[in-house]
């Protein structure tokens, strides 16, 4: 039963996340380009060590490896499961079975989560 109830719960936010998101992009059609506000791209370096958030209650860890290899450590069950990345200037775009989840380097130590992956990540080793 509790199972059932987790499931629809992660549906539940799921949706609403991907609600959520479509009206951001017609919302950010309207924006003039004077109103753009334009990041300073991350220095391009690989991604390493362990980011963990606190506020996302989907994803407790992602731990990159390698070039393209990211480790999720799931905030329910605490299950790891390998995937790949793909870096795009200051975003991140993490494979899952599901769907892609997005993320901004905002800088070397801190990831912010859009969507399912919505939530603040903090480098926390190396």
């Amino acid at each position: 039963m509790k199972s059932y109830v987790l499931f629809f719960l992660a549906a539940a936010f799921f949706l609403q996340s991907c609600g959520n998101a479509a009206q951001k992009q017609q919302k950010g059609g309207e924006q003039s380009a004077s109103q753009a506000v334009v990041a300073a791209p991350v220095q391009e370096t690989a991604l390493s060590g362990t980011y963990t958030s606190t506020d996302n209650p989907f994803y407790q860890s992602l731990t990159f490896k390698g070039k393209t290899t990211v480790v999720i450590k799931d905030a329910i069950f605490g299950i790891e499961y390998p995937t790949s990345y793909e870096r795009d200037e200051n975003y991140i775009r993490i494979e899952t079975d599901k769907s892609d989840l997005l993320l901004e380097l905002t800088d070397p130590n801190t990831l912010v989560g859009e969507g399912f992956a919505k939530g603040t990540f903090i480098k926390t080793e190396k």
